[in-house]
């Protein structure tokens, strides 16, 4: 009998939120009962996701490949997946594999609803869409040769792509898994 008991439903107030809730603990042996519902619920087009882990204790590689392997989907349908009341040990493996570079976690599910899915009660009346909307852009930085000459037309900025190493990356040289 699997160690693991999952259910989904939808936040209380906000109907295109879905929690899912998970109690045990998630290896190779309960990971399929955990996927199951989780692709049950991609599979509804919900893709406003939040896991809350405060009833596990333990996230094998299995688990946590799980939330990684959807992430791209999720967040193609313009969805996100949050993680919260993780526990310590299980908060130690998250920040160990670097899974907070890619993923993000609240305490609880109200923060997680308010910080990251930026809904309030005053958010909610706001929700329309407006013009401006769209892609997020690569976070960028403008540089400057130098104060402006007196009657010199404004300097023209240069700007910076900033690149952030991904997980890929990490991966790929194992011998900086273990450099400050």
């Amino acid at each position: 009998m699997p160690n693991i008991s999952v259910t989904a439903s939808s936040h209380p107030k906000y109907k295109d939120i879905t929690v899912i809730s998970a109690k045990g603990f998630i290896d190779t042996t309960t990971a399929p009962d955990f996927e199951q519902t989780f692709q049950r619920v991609l599979s509804e087009k919900k893709f406003n996701l939040i896991v809350d882990l405060k009833d596990v204790n333990y996230i094998s590689s299995a688990g946590w490949g799980i939330f990684i392997a959807e992430l791209k989907r999720i967040r193609s349908q313009k969805g996100n997946l949050f993680l919260v009341s993780m526990s310590p040990e299980v908060t130690d493996a998250f920040e160990l594999l670097e899974f907070h570079t890619i993923l993000k976690s609240f305490p609880d599910v109200n923060e997680a609803v308010q910080k990251g899915f930026g809904k309030t009660a005053e958010a909610k009346a706001a929700e329309k869409p407006r013009k401006g909307r769209g892609k997020v852009q690569a976070p960028t930085a403008q540089v400057f040769s130098g104060p402006p000459a007196e009657n010199a037309p404004e300097p023209t900025p240069v700007v910076l792509k900033i690149k952030r190493r991904g997980l890929f990356e990490k991966l790929i040289r194992p011998w900086e898994w273990f450099s400050l």
